[in-house]
């Protein structure tokens, strides 16, 4: 959609087998991460040492799931992106492919639902967000990416680094807000730690802020009470709230409170419980609020610093443990840089979507 219109290119090759691509599929989507696509139930589990299959009819609601790859290796999408092999599984299959145009390496994700809300996010980048290269139509939307490289984000943090995740994204989903658009999947894995600083990805999710008719997607532990059936859905208020549980996240808190024990006191804590109130008058009125109530608190410790490859005006200091800077103007003059934390090397990843 380079030209501003959906381009389409029919799927003329059938499905692959598991093992048409370099990557096997069931390698990059474990079985305790098969669901079925209509319920929800556990599905592709392995039996008597037998390794569970991608396909089959689920015991639950007794319909039929696929999970397999749905574009073959080698496929052209719009005359120009052909695909290489597979990268990750998350609400759909990612794609490494190659533009046969410029040569260059780029990501293919599809969209779930609103073919419409992503396309408007062509011409108007951001440093924060993952590219967008174009949009085309393939046996369903897809979004063509820029390829990135990265680990995603991960706690537990020191409340500094961890804020420093949050003041790198909260611009970036304030971008889609003023274009309308709601991000819809807000977590710490949809967030790359990429040399030039964090970046916001799974654009595949993204859809437009008054749509009501559209099936709403997330991840259970960062979805606002009124994403429930029957409640108000998805809005600004509700992006508020997933940006709290991912600083909560962020800095030790377990997804969901089963999973582990609670995270153990910090400096953010009054910043997190005003973002993730019950009632959604009670929070953070936008993401910008959100980010400036973290830099005031951490402002309040006497030590900032930024996150590397920032514009000046992308966001708001945080604290660490190095010197004195500022990305607003609001603090002393920078004596340096300093990078996001060390990643432990079984961390990094490479892709437009982690996991």
């Amino acid at each position: 959609m380079v030209d501003g219109r959906v381009r389409s290119s029919r799927l003329r090759t059938p499905l692959p087998d598991a093992g048409s691509f370099p990557t096997d599929p069931a390698g990059l989507l474990p079985e305790h991460r098969r669901s079925c696509p209509s319920c929800d139930a556990p599905v592709g589990r392995g039996r008597d040492g037998r390794p569970g299959r991608l396909t089959g009819s689920c015991t639950a609601c007794r319909r039929p799931f696929d999970l397999r790859p749905d574009l073959p290796p080698g496929a052209l999408l719009a005359g120009r992106y052909r695909v290489v092999d597979l990268l990750a599984r998350g609400g759909a299959w990612l794609y490494t492919a190659r533009d046969e145009a410029t040569g260059e390496a780029v990501v293919v994700a599809r969209v779930r639902d609103d073919s419409t809300a992503a396309a408007r996010l062509l011409g108007h980048p951001h440093p924060g967000l993952v590219p967008l290269r174009d949009v085309v139509d393939h046996a369903g939307t897809r979004l063509v990416l820029g390829r990135l490289h990265g680990a995603p984000a991960r706690g537990p943090l020191a409340p500094a680094d961890a804020a420093a995740v949050l003041a790198a994204v909260a611009p970036a989903v304030g971008h889609l807000h003023a274009l309308g658009l709601l991000h819809a999947d807000l977590k710490p894995s949809n967030v790359l730690l990429t040399a030039d600083g964090p970046v916001l990805v799974d654009l595949g999710s993204v859809r437009r802020a008054d749509d009501r008719r559209s099936p709403v997607w997330g991840t259970d532990g960062f979805l606002a009470p009124e994403i429930a059936p029957g409640g108000a859905g998805p809005s600004v208020a509700s992006e508020v709230f997933a940006l709290g549980r991912c600083l909560d996240v962020l800095l030790g808190a377990p997804v969901l409170p089963h999973l582990g024990p609670p995270r153990g006191p910090s400096v953010l804590d009054p910043v997190v419980r005003r973002a993730t109130a019950t009632d959604p008058g009670l929070r953070h009125p936008d993401v910008a609020a959100l980010a400036d109530d973290v830099a005031l608190a951490l402002h309040r410790t006497g030590r900032c610093t930024t996150l590397p490859g920032q514009p000046d005006d992308h966001g708001v200091g945080v604290a660490d443990g190095g010197d004195l800077v500022h990305q607003d103007g609001s603090l002393p003059t920078p004596t340096s840089r300093h990078r996001p934390p060390p990643l432990h090397p079984s961390q990094t990843e490479t892709g437009a979507l982690p996991s």
